[in-house]
């Protein structure tokens, strides 16, 4: 009696662990019918949870952020995992994003675009990330865009934006007063960040995303 109660535990078990692969099984693939690159989201250490939050704004995602000149004959611009890597200025803290470099050490020369439509939510200085602009996409998603060397024009707080339209062009502004540059290299930091119920700025690894879309975008020129 005492051996059938047994093996009848473990068989429950061992049910129960299946279902529960195959729930989070059928979860990835809803996740990957929805467009969701779940292998490079995984490879970036994005959690399972976390995938899920970037349904907010992946159908608004249009097009890489930076782009070559028109009359350039080439761009390259690289960008690694830095997600959460330690930072100092300001005290230590976690980098919340993902920094672009442009093959040409360039400043005021690479144009930054918006990836998505959305409405113009901050705009002007901040000590750690120069001049800046942030976007809010029709899903939800708020798309900051750092250290830039100026403005495509003189945006306001709730102008209209359009995925592809030139912010500004990417620079090496911030890390002090307002003016402040050459404090490192020129990139262009991008953060990501929707508002969940514990926290009103929950930021995501930007990383996959440009991942994502430089694959189908290629070289991009203005």
């Amino acid at each position: 009696m005492l051996k059938r109660l047994l093996f009848l535990c473990v068989i429950l078990c061992f049910n129960a662990s299946l279902i529960g692969e195959i729930k989070e099984k059928a979860s990835l693939d809803e996740l990957r019918q929805r467009g969701i690159p779940v292998k490079s989201m995984e490879s970036a250490g994005v959690s399972r949870e976390d995938m899920e939050k970037y349904l907010f704004f992946w159908e608004d995602l249009k097009c890489f952020p930076v782009a070559g000149q028109m009359n350039a004959k080439s761009a390259t611009f690289s960008y690694e995992n830095s997600w959460h890597e330690k930072r100092y200025y300001g005290g230590e803290r976690f980098h919340e994003g993902c920094d672009i470099f442009p093959e040409d050490a360039k400043t005021d020369y690479y144009p930054v675009l918006s990836m998505t439509d959305g409405i113009v939510e901050k705009i002007g200085w901040l000590p750690l990330g120069g001049y800046r602009i942030g976007i809010r996409s029709p899903g939800g998603g708020y798309f900051y865009y750092a250290h830039l060397s100026s403005y495509a024009e003189k945006f306001c707080e709730g102008d209209e934006i359009k995925a592809g339209e030139v912010l500004g062009l990417l620079g090496d502004t911030g890390y002090g007063a307002e003016g402040t540059r050459g404090k490192f290299p020129p990139h262009l930091h991008l953060g990501i960040y929707i508002s969940t119920k514990e926290k009103q700025e929950y930021p995501l690894n930007p990383y996959p995303v440009l991942q994502f879309l430089q694959e189908r975008q290629k070289n991009f020129f203005y």
